[in-house]
């Protein structure tokens, strides 16, 4: 009996790992968006420099995987997000430009425009974005001989 009521703790435990996350709503992302950003500005000035973006970057992603190099292409593909974000091309962004960058994300995702991302359409959301990047990638040339 022991032996099967730890069974079924641990496969409830999976099965709540494996969940889906709740839905999540507009507000609620420019919310994060704004506590990120407190975050990261770490001088309080409210702009968000390279070097600050990119240490909050590399922090949050070796929360997942500690030992996640500070260099490389996931790098490059944050800072090339930045570089985006910098439309004044100052080398900063300012708090603004950062939570309306998160939703315009958000409302990218929001497929039926309610205002609330579901999981599933998060999921068909990033189906069409990889669609969307694989195709816009150049074809490769063709082998020579």
């Amino acid at each position: 009996m022991m032996k099967k009521t730890i069974g079924l703790a641990l496969l409830a435990a999976a099965g709540a790992a494996w969940a889906d996350p709740p839905p999540v709503a507009r507000a609620t992302v420019a919310a994060r968006a704004a506590t990120m950003f407190g975050k990261a500005d770490t001088d309080r000035d409210g702009w968000l420099s390279r070097a600050e973006y990119r240490a909050a970057v590399l922090a949050v992603a070796r929360r997942y995987d500690p030992k996640i190099p500070s260099e490389g292409k996931g790098m490059d593909a944050a800072l090339a997000q930045f570089d985006s974000l910098d439309r004044r091309h100052e080398g900063r962004i300012p708090r603004a430009d950062f939570i309306a960058a998160a939703l315009a994300h958000f409302d990218g995702a929001d497929l039926n425009h309610d205002g609330v991302i579901t999981p599933d359409e998060a999921r068909r959301a990033a189906k069409i974005k990889q669609k969307a990047i694989l195709s816009a990638k150049p074809a490769a040339a063709p082998a020579t001989r």
